[in-house]
C-alpha cells in the first residue's frame, strides 16, 4: 500500500502496459480495420518503445564498457610493444657504435710497429684525492706493466701508472703529474704537454715558434714513453709565457665518457713526469 501511494505514476504506467498486452492478446484474430485496435496499438507504442530504447541504452553501454576494456588492454599491450621496440633499437644503436669503435680501435692496432691490447674501460679513480686515472680490465696477467702508453684511435689517452694482477689505474694526460714530449703538426715547433687536472698546456715553446689557434698537436715520441705521431689534442689558446710561448691544449676526446681502449705493449724507455 505504501508502496503505491509513493510510486502512483509509475504504477499506473506498469499497470498500463500489462492491461494493453492483455488487451492486445484478447483483439488477436480480429479486423486490423477496428478502430479500438488500432487505438490499442498506439497506447501500446509508447511503453514499448520506451522500453526498446532504455534496453538499447542498457546494451549500448554494456557494449561501450566491453569495448573500453578491450581498447585498455589493447593499449596496454601496444605501449608494452612500444617499450621493446625502443629498448631493442636502444641495444642495436649500441652495439653499433660498439662494433664502429672496436672496428677503429683495430684500425689503430694495424697503424702501430708495437703490440696493443685492448681494454674496457671499469671504473674511474677510487681516490678522491686523484681524479684524473681510470681502471682498466687488464693487469700483470695480460703483459700490461707501469709506464705504458694507452691510447684510443681519437689520440692519447694516458699512461699505466700502477698495475694489478687483472686490472690497471691508468694516468690521464690531463692529470697535474702527466707529461708527454710532443710537437705542433703544422710547424713541428716542439714543447711538453703537461695536465692541469681539468686540461693540458704545452710549454716550452720556443718564443718565436709559429703557432695557431687549431693547430694539432702531435706526441714526439722523444719521451721514451709514447709512440711518435699519436694524436693528443687541439690548440685552444696561445700566450707568452716568461722567454717562451705557452698553449692551452684540449684532448680530441672525451675523457670521462671512454669505454675502451688500447694498450700499447711499450716498455718505457726514460720516465718524464711533470714535476710541477
Amino acid at each position: 500500500m505504501n508502496l503505491i501511494k509513493r510510486h502512483p505514476v509509475l504504477i499506473s504506467l506498469v499497470l498500463f502496459f500489462f492491461a494493453t498486452q492483455l488487451i492486445s492478446l484478447n483483439l488477436e484474430g480480429k479486423r486490423a480495420e477496428d478502430p479500438f485496435s488500432r487505438f490499442v496499438l498506439l497506447l501500446a507504442y509508447y511503453p514499448q518503445k520506451s522500453i526498446f530504447a532504455l534496453t538499447g541504452m542498457v546494451v549500448g553501454v554494456w557494449q561501450n564498457y566491453v569495448d573500453l576494456i578491450g581498447v585498455r588492454e589493447e593499449n596496454e599491450r601496444l605501449k608494452l610493444e612500444v617499450r621493446k621496440l625502443r629498448e631493442e633499437k636502444f641495444r642495436l644503436w649500441e652495439e653499433e657504435l660498439q662494433n664502429e669503435r672496436l672496428k677503429n680501435l683495430l684500425g689503430l692496432k694495424k697503424s702501430y710497429s708495437y703490440k696493443t691490447l685492448s681494454a674496457n674501460v671499469i671504473g674511474g679513480s677510487p681516490s678522491i684525492l686523484r681524479s684524473q686515472v681510470i681502471i682498466i680490465d687488464r693487469g700483470r696477467e695480460d703483459g700490461v706493466s707501469e709506464g705504458m702508453p694507452v691510447a684510443t684511435y681519437e689520440g692519447v689517452v694516458g699512461r699505466v701508472f700502477l698495475v694489478g694482477a687483472k686490472s690497471s689505474e691508468v694516468i690521464l694526460i690531463t692529470d697535474e703529474i702527466s707529461a708527454v714530449d710532443a710537437y705542433i703538426h703544422r710547424t713541428r715547433a716542439r714543447g711538453i704537454v703537461k695536465g692541469t687536472g681539468s686540461g693540458c698546456v704545452m710549454e716550452y715553446i720556443e718564443k718565436k715558434a709559429d703557432v695557431s689557434v687549431g693547430d694539432k698537436v702531435i706526441s714526439s715520441g722523444k719521451d721514451g714513453f709514447f709512440p711518435s705521431g699519436i694524436v693528443i689534442g687541439t690548440v685552444v689558446g696561445v700566450e707568452s709565457s716568461g722567454g717562451f710561448t705557452r698553449a692551452r691544449v684540449s684532448p680530441d676526446m672525451d675523457l670521462n665518457s671512454l669505454e675502451e681502449v688500447m694498450v700499447i705493449l711499450k716498455a718505457p724507455e726514460n720516465k718524464v713526469a711533470n714535476d710541477e
